[in-house]
């Protein structure tokens, strides 16, 4: 009984948490700051920014946008300790994020940065350890990690992609079958609309093939993720007519004109899944469905946040910010 009234609470306070989040017109209001980095830190902490040179008030920002949206979801999720290591395959994205930003540093040559914008045990480890890498990552889920990986970063990350998605089904297939609610089928969709956007972007910005990119796309175990993206090689990108026959035409309702419009495509394939999250939010109320949801919306406001304060960094007008930063719906759940 206890558990099924802190499911209630957990949906309840989901619908609360992201009717308070700077999506919708509440992001459109970020959009307008004319007050730069300062300004913005002002809108998003209500409290005056700390008296810093600009580049590390960015560094700052963006780190304190992080660890908030995950100290919420942490908090929120903390009960329900079942779905614990689920739970850390979610967050993990931050972490893969921040080994990437790692692992070009160690390219280049670069010095141990002097923080992170996301910590924990393991980017500890890897930074005390700076710049053995091998040593940076052993006994971790990263150990495959190794110096050669460093002259193909494109692959290291492709890989760190693929891993975090394998992850997170297994873990998401291992909560208790009556709690599972939809977060299969979530991720599922998840995963075939990133092959769908990373083919079409391998083959638009570097003329791969199918045969090239089918070995890079993630593949679920017992689940078809990959046809829909391979499908689109037999499509033409510089006619977006040859499309007519796509069992996903509706990804394209917001193309314009004759040629494939990459951006459009990837802003459209956001939308879908946002509706999907938010959908599935209150057909599963009763079950983890709303940790999976409050994670993604979570997700989507850090993402845009990020882009924000970006555009924010590079002086973009308030009319390009808003031309071309995807802005999440906002409003009650």
């Amino acid at each position: 009984m206890a558990e099924t009234l802190d499911i209630a609470y957990l949906y309840a306070r989901v619908c609360g948490a992201f009717s308070n989040m700077r999506l919708g017109d509440k992001a459109g209001e970020l959009m307008q700051n004319s007050g730069g980095v300062v300004g913005l830190w002002r809108l998003l902490f209500d409290e005056e920014a700390p008296s810093i040179v600009e580049a590390r008030l960015v560094f700052e920002t963006e780190r304190r946008i992080i660890k908030r949206a995950i100290d919420n979801f942490v908090r929120l999720t903390k009960p329900f300790s079942d779905s614990s290591e689920f739970i850390r395959a979610l967050i993990s994205k931050y972490e893969i994020s921040t080994i990437k930003s790692m692992l070009f540093r160690l390219r280049s040559g670069e010095p141990k940065p002097e923080a992170t914008t996301y910590f924990s045990n393991i980017i500890g480890q890897a930074l005390a350890r700076w710049p053995r890498i091998t040593d940076m990552f052993s006994d971790t889920p990263y150990s495959w990690l190794d110096s050669h990986w460093l002259d193909k970063i494109a692959m290291a990350e492709n890989e760190l992609d693929k891993q975090y998605y394998l992850e997170l089904w297994k873990t998401a297939l291992g909560l208790p079958r009556q709690k599972v609610g939809a977060i299969p089928e979530l991720i599922r969709w998840e995963v075939i609309y990133q092959n769908i956007v990373w083919a079409i972007r391998m083959s638009r910005y570097y003329g791969l093939s199918k045969e090239d990119i089918a070995d890079t796309l993630v593949y679920l175990p017992q689940e078809d993720t990959t046809s829909l993206a391979l499908e689109t090689f037999s499509y033409d990108l510089e006619r977006i007519g040859s499309f007519d026959s796509w069992r996903l035409k509706k990804l394209l309702s917001n193309q314009t004109g004759m040629v494939l419009d990459v951006p459009a495509l990837e802003i459209r394939v956001l939308e879908d899944l946002f509706f999907m999250v938010r959908r599935s939010l209150h057909l599963y109320p009763f079950s983890y469905t709303p940790i999976y949801c409050y994670f993604k919306l979570l997700d989507y406001e850090t993402s845009l946040l990020l882009a924000v304060l970006e555009s924010t960094r590079l002086s973009v007008t308030p009319e390009e910010k808003i031309k071309y930063v995807w802005i999440p719906g906002g409003g009650t759940a």
